[in-house]
């Protein structure tokens, strides 16, 4: 009996580890009015990387299919080697332009080191801030906040300078912010991580509820379970992912 639960438990821990380590890339699409017949807007969205290394798997499977990456904060957390931060910067730099948004976690290493990674590989930072993107004929604004972890959030300063004609995308490490963006302004696009789904999972039971790809009229809202674990390396019930989402003028299948 007792070799019986130990097996059991080395089983399902096993599993959990490989949960943990999976590549998941989960595509989803949302139609915007104001867009062109015609066009296609593609980003790359991954959050909660962690302590993970991303691999050439990865990064082959979505060679080509995105205009710009966004890191939705927790690219790095205490122990983990600047040197293994820096090759995760570099693997998404060859997707595209990268832009990335601050997670409560990032701030446990040398700031100043993580700002020189940055600076090298020409990642752009969106503190409490907005960077507009000129794409085809269509204008598309990137809204990124600080981490509210720091009490440094500034939302009505991140949407100083937008204009009721933008595409707007809006980024915050925590989804919490999504309520407070959509009364000030009205995004297409919320983009969130934070929570992990939960991370381990009982069913429909969790600390926190799975991610979740929710499209309103004219919008749309993601969560992601995120790529990476912190804590334990294991995951039951929420798996990893990352995603690509495509912002579209005439409708595409709904994946």
């Amino acid at each position: 009996m007792v070799i019986s639960i130990v097996v059991i438990f080395i089983i399902l821990f096993l599993y959990m580890l490989f949960l943990a380590f999976q590549i998941n890339v989960k595509e989803h699409s949302i139609q915007i009015k104001e867009m062109q017949d015609g066009e296609q807007f593609h980003l790359f969205f991954i959050s909660d990387i962690h302590r993970r290394k991303i691999d050439d798997k990865l990064i082959h499977s979505i060679m080509g299919k995105v205009d710009i990456v966004i890191i939705g904060g927790d690219l790095t957390e205490k122990g983990v080697p600047l040197k293994r931060t820096e090759h995760n910067i570099k693997q998404l730099k060859k997707l595209g332009k990268v832009y990335y948004v601050y997670g409560n976690n990032d701030r446990e290493v040398n700031e100043r080191r993580l700002q020189s990674i940055f600076d090298k590989h020409n990642v752009r930072m969106l503190v409490n801030e907005s960077v507009e993107l000129n794409f085809r004929s269509s204008l598309i604004r990137l809204v990124g906040i600080n981490d509210g972890f720091s009490g440094n959030v500034k939302i009505y300063e991140a949407f100083q300078e937008v204009k009721d004609t933008d595409i707007l995308v809006f980024v915050s490490h925590a989804p919490a912010y999504f309520h407070h963006a959509k009364k000030i302004s009205k995004p297409h696009l919320l983009l969130a991580g934070h929570l992990h789904g939960g991370q381990i999972r009982l069913g429909p039971f969790g600390m926190y509820e799975n991610g979740t790809f929710k499209i309103n009229e004219n919008s749309a809202e993601l969560v992601s379970n995120g790529f990476g674990t912190t804590g334990v390396p294991l995951r039951l019930g929420a798996k990893s992912e990352c995603h690509i989402i495509t912002m579209h003028g005439t409708p595409i299948d709904q994946r």
